[in-house]
């Protein structure tokens, strides 16, 4: 089975396979975005505002915001929505769209002893929370999406759940519906994993557990983060776990169900310089990006396309962690923000 999946990604995405196949044709993606991380809540004025200058400069249209729920209700019942309104206020000043994130536990709501990733005790807590963002950002958030790798251990405390996904992402939605019902609603971006061996899940297999669980009425797209580093993200000979590779996989589960026509949205995706583990030098990043967009407008489920990150979070090599961003930690240009521009400067068609 994974033989035939390989097979199939690489003719999906114009490889050669055991046997000639055509190309289809390359369309325009529907959207560029960046994927800044949790940091730019945090940010101090001046630094906030230079690093969204460097994202409208980029060309991209879309910034994704963790609306993170400890950081808005520390305390139950007491709210402070300054640290998002700064940043959506200033995303809109550039005339950016925004994908908000709506994650996290604050302590009052969640197990005792367990960090702000582990779900919440009470789904409907987190999805009355919700409701509240989407009324609040109504005519400034375009899309939310809900949680973040639930797929993974280190994102959902102890270990991954699709039934108790499901139980949080159905209320979630049907409360930001009901606050918006314009908007478009996404599950959690599912990361690379394995369903046996790391404690993760196979995105596939989860989608089909969120489907299982009666769930599948409750999003407009799916998320998916397809990293692929250190190899390129049309290497079919690494489908066992490169999850760009495995993307139609993905996208077989939603039509197998009856949502072919959805799209799933790519709201992370780049690779980390530097020394650490997995990480890649300058130029290697940059064909990374180069290919997943040429591989992504190849697939035409694929919705909007998010880097991650814009900027560096420090300076250490050796961590993979600091050194996503296609630009240095002192807002320098790594090879990869040539990728993002030539990308941006596509004909109008294509463009956000």
């Amino acid at each position: 089975m994974r033989r035939v999946l390989a097979v199939l990604a690489a003719a999906a995405l114009g490889l050669p396979g055991p046997a000639a196949c055509a190309a289809p044709p390359a369309r325009p993606l529907s959207g560029i975005g960046i994927s800044p991380g949790q940091s730019v809540l945090w940010s101090d004025d001046a630094t906030l505002h230079a690093d969204l200058d460097a994202v409208a400069a980029s060309g991209a249209g879309w910034l994704r915001l963790d609306v993170d729920w400890p950081t808005v209700e520390p305390e139950a019942g007491r709210r402070d929505w300054s640290a998002v309104d700064r940043v959506v206020d200033a995303a809109r000043d550039r005339d950016l769209r925004v994908l908000g994130l709506l994650a996290y536990t604050p302590e009052w709501a969640r197990p005792p002893g367990t960090t702000t990733h582990a779900p919440p005790l009470d789904p409907a807590a987190f999805a009355e929370f919700a409701g509240a963002a989407a009324a609040r950002y109504r005519d400034a958030v375009d899309a939310w999406e809900v949680w973040n790798e639930p797929n993974l251990p280190d994102f959902w405390e102890p270990r991954p759940d699709p039934a108790a996904y499901a139980a949080l992402l159905a209320p979630t939605a049907a409360a930001v519906r009901a606050a918006d019902p314009g908007t478009t609603v996404l599950t959690g971006g599912l990361a690379p994993a394995h369903t046996d061996g790391d404690g993760g899940v196979a995105p596939g297999d989860f989608l089909a557990a969120v489907y299982a669980a009666g769930a599948g009425g409750a999003f407009d797209a799916v998320a998916l983060h397809p990293y692929s580093y250190p190899a390129l993200p049309d290497d079919s000979g690494t489908g066992g776990w490169n999850s760009f590779v495995r993307l139609p996989e993905v996208h077989a589960v939603m039509a197998d169900r009856g949502d072919a026509a959805k799209p799933v949205w790519l709201t992370e995706f780049g690779a980390p310089t530097g020394t650490g583990e997995g990480a890649v030098d300058p130029q290697r990043q940059a064909l990374i990006l180069q290919r997943g967009f040429d591989g992504a407008r190849r697939l035409p489920f694929v919705g909007p396309v998010f880097v991650y990150a814009l900027r560096d979070a420090g300076t250490d090599p050796a961590d993979r962690e600091q050194n996503f961003g296609v630009l240095r930690a002192d807002r320098t240009p790594k090879p990869a923000w040539d990728v993002l521009r030539a990308e941006t400067a596509r004909p109008e068609e294509a463009r956000p």
